[in-house]
């Protein structure tokens, strides 16, 4: 009983439910008599409920930047505020069932008799609000008592951000509308909803936005309020609010959560306060333990990186120049011995925190970095016995893992936004390691609710176009209609989950979609086959004025993908019509590409990702394409002093390419070197956990670049790993792994590496060890898949599959445990 009692005391110290609720397959969900609700009065101090937010465009080094006064000038803009909700009530017969149908925008916690429901956090997803929102089921039966009370805590979410960027970016205030649906032993049904018969007050949650972090008063705190007993007398009733929506879908989306722990490594002395080293760049929050006076204002300030004298941190890098000020949370204590407090409705992208308020040095144990992602299951490993390599895997999986935020964001900190290249990009690697079929489902859904809604980009030629999305898929943050290479992740998002996952339902919903970006791209932007346009190979070493291959080349390259992608797509619904139509585009792009970029005296498209995105795409003639791949090899060690000059584009094939075209050898010393610009200049020179959006020659005794360092796009080279030195790949004719490709690279120099991948058959296993030149290659293959090995780069005669000599290097191998010893 004290145990309850203390928890209901302290539910605003954040409660860590020991139920996972979970959720109903139940459809039969109606609104009718529920009403959306909310709070507009705002009694919160000034002092508290703004904040300053500044706009400034300092260099990207910002080193050379000499700011002026009114670049530095703060104004003042206030959140909207958040609110708590009750309503309590009887049952006075025995219930068999009970299920909540919850939407609260923009962030939600749900209580029910003084305990949070679930274990969900940053609820819902966010989406574009006036398309369509998110509700949540959770199943209560078990929580209901004779005499219950229902409670919301109300955030901003995305849908009131109105701090960051500009204030016309927010749908409105908070508001949440929900239903219980009870049916008791009787066969009887009852309906509580949110209606004007609930009671709000002030939370004492005193500011609150994605972007800018929060403010708790631990003062402010309401004993019991959720709880039957409270007496809710002097609260104000509620206001009815406008619906955002009249399209409200249920969220299938795995919920965000706290995934893992992240303890923090050290603790450094600062000007102001103290330093906190979590050890990794993480997404989520700080957790603190503090005993300290009433009043006390716990201030933390997050960033990635430090300032030189290691005694303040460097928020430059987390957009403070774009979004306006510092990621900070501050909690105010209310002094009555030891507290715990982690934040509700923010997150933060970070692995330094700067503390202040606290009288004295504190302790590790006072702190937990907690990962805050969509709760998506990993289904991939990899692991050799060279630990730079897998130190790339490992820091291209946390980039992939610290973007996962109920879409795949650009970056976590900045800008939190749905960029379609960077999703294009990172998709196959993404793809390989985590399950996000709901994910791309959820990406292409919020895609068609941006078509159409942006202007036409001024940096291309094409004119707007009812049928092309945005650059960014969800929200209101649109950067402009989708330029041709952004917008291919309108095709190529939903083709991935086809061929990763075998899902055609993503497919089908897509269809219109695709083929009206598809019809643009015919009608309205290329010429003859090419497209004069588009961002370009994004993000080379040093930044864009480095870019060395021309934007039609990778625009056009892309816009072949797609119309090979839509031939296959089209030919699952017998399409086989307008597959031939695909079909033959492609043949008139492929033939077009290939005179205006291939030079046939040098086998050359010009430069490395000219090489290698050709090659991957699957556009260099069969008889030039070992040519082409020599030259690649060539541009990276001669031209290049053994140096990568790829973008996003050339860079996610670039090792795979390298490697089936017999140059591991320039795979492995790109993997060994250690000076810029190489990934382990990154990670070995620098010490960097996730990869930065782009690399430049930092010099440790001055600031990083203001750019962010946690990209996601710069992990789609990372699909190598498994495509290449595991050799796991999808065969495209046979979705979901019906059939795939075993094509490894037994890199030199590694003594061993195993991959895994759990495929929709089952899991894929691939293991070998090189030992004194033999190898051996062990593999796993899922009930009812075929797969057929490829080892172009040896003899039959050198191969034996379980101790018996095999007639061809190419062979099926069917389910079960196989053994392939290479001589």
């Amino acid at each position: 009983m004290k145990i309850q009692l203390l928890l209901i005391t302290l539910f605003f110290l954040v409660v860590k439910t020991e139920t996972v609720f979970s959720q109903s397959v139940d459809e039969n969900i109606n609104w009718d008599k529920a009403t959306w609700i909310g709070y507009t009065k705002d009694n919160r101090p000034e002092k508290w409920s703004a904040r300053g937010v500044m706009r400034n465009q300092p260099p990207m080094n910002i080193n050379t930047w000499q700011p002026t006064e009114a670049e530095l000038k703060m104004t003042p803009r206030k959140t909207h505020p958040s609110v708590l909700l009750r309503k309590a009530f009887t049952l006075e017969k025995e219930i068999a069932s009970a299920e909540v149908a919850i939407c609260g925008l923009g962030l939600y916690e749900l209580y029910l008799n003084g305990k949070k429901v679930g274990n969900r956090v940053l609820d819902p997803a966010q989406t574009s609000y006036d398309k369509h929102a998110f509700f949540v089921r959770h199943t209560v039966t078990s929580l209901l008592k004779k005499q219950n009370s229902l409670g919301i805590v109300l955030g901003n979410g995305f849908y009131g951000q109105n701090m960051a960027f500009s204030p016309g970016l927010s749908y409105g205030k908070p508001r949440a509308i929900m239903l219980l649906n009870l049916i008791f032993k009787d066969g009887t049904k009852k309906q509580i909803v949110t209606d004007e018969s609930w009671k709000a007050h002030s939370s004492p949650i005193l500011f609150d936005n994605v972007y800018h972090g929060e403010t708790y008063d631990a003062r402010k705190e309401i004993k019991n309020w959720s709880s039957y007993s409270f007496n809710d007398t002097s609260w104000d009733a509620v206001v009815l609010m406008k619906a955002p929506t009249t399209n409200l879908i249920e969220q299938e989306l795995e919920p965000m959560r706290k995934v893992r722990k992240v303890n923090p490594i050290g603790i450094l002395p600062a000007e102001k306060g103290w330093i906190i080293d979590l050890g990794q760049n993480i997404t989520g929050w700080l957790e603190i333990q503090v005993k300290e006076k009433e009043g006390t204002a716990i201030k933390m300030r997050f960033s990635e990186h430090l300032m030189p004298n290691k005694q303040n941190i460097d928020p430059a890098s987390t957009g403070i120049h774009v979004v306006g000020n510092t990621q900070t949370d501050i909690y105010i204590c209310k002094g009555d011995g030891e507290e715990s407090w982690e934040p509700r409705f923010t997150y933060h992208g970070f692995r330094y925190v700067q503390i202040e308020g606290l009288t004295k040095k504190p302790s590790l144990e006072q702190f937990t970095g907690w990962l805050v992602r969509t709760d998506v299951k990993r289904i991939g490993s990899f692991e050799c016995s060279n630990e730079q390599i897998n130190n790339f895997y490992n820091v291209s999986m946390w980039t992939i893992e610290d973007n996962l935020q109920g879409l795949l964001s650009d970056c976590p900190h900045r800008e939190r936004c749905a960029w379609m290249g960077d999703a294009y990009v990172v998709a196959e690697a993404a793809s390989f390691n985590f399950d996000l079929k709901k994910l791309w489902q959820k990406t292409s859904d919020d895609t068609k609710t941006v078509v159409g809604k942006a202007k036409a980009h001024f940096k291309d030629p094409f004119p707007y176009d009812s049928r092309a999305p945005a650059n960014i898929s969800v929200g209101k943050r649109l950067c402009l209609q989708a330029r041709p290479d952004w917008g291919a992740a309108t095709v190529m998002i939903p083709y991935f989950s086809f061929i990763y996952y075998g899902d055609t339902a993503i497919v089908k919903k897509s269809w219109k979609m695709m083929e009206g970006w598809m019809a643009y791209l015919d009608e309205k932007v290329q010429e003859d086959g090419i497209i004069n346009g588009g961002f370009g190979d994004w993000c080379p070493p040093g930044g864009n004025s480095n870019m060395d291959t021309p934007p039609a080349l990778t625009s056009t390259a892309l816009y072949y993908q797609t119309l090979v992608a839509m031939k296959k797509m089209a030919l699952v619904f017998n399409k086989e019509t307008l597959a031939k139509t695909y079909e033959q585009k492609a043949i008139l792009v492929k033939n077009a590409f290939n005179a205006k970029f291939l030079n046939k005296e040098t086998n050359s498209y010009g430069s490395q990702t000219g090489n290698a995105f050709a090659l991957y795409s699957g556009l260099v003639p069969k008889k030039k394409a070992q040519l082409v791949a020599d030259n690649l090899a060539q541009l990276i060690m001669e031209k290049n002093n053994g140096f990568y000059t790829t973008g996003i584009f050339g860079h996610r094939p670039l090792y795979t390419v390298l490697n089936d075209y017999g140059h591991s050898n320039v795979t492995k010393h790109l993997w060994n070197i250690t000076d810029f610009p190489s990934l382990g200049f990154v990670t070995h020179t620098h010490g960097l956990t996730t990869w930065p959006e782009h690399i430049a020659n930092w010099n440790k005794q001055e600031r990083y670049y203001r750019n962010s360092f946690n990209h996601p796009m710069n992990s789609g080279f990372a699909a190598s790993f498994h495509e290449s030195l595991g050799g796991i790949r999808p065969d495209e004719n046979y979705p979901g792994f019906k059939k795939f490709f075993l094509k490894p690279t037994f890199l030199e120099g590694l003594e061993w590496c195993e991959v895994s991948h759990k495929s929709p058959k089952g899991e894929i296993k691939s293991y070998w060890k090189n030992k004194k030149g033999t190898i051996t290659w062990s593999i796993t293959i899922p009930a009812n898949t075929t797969a057929l090995v490829q080892l172009p780069m040896y003899t039959s005669k050198q191969i034996r599959l379980n101790k018996r000599q095999v007639k061809n290097n190419t062979f099926k191998l069917t389910s079960g445990e196989h053994l392939i010893t290479i001589k």
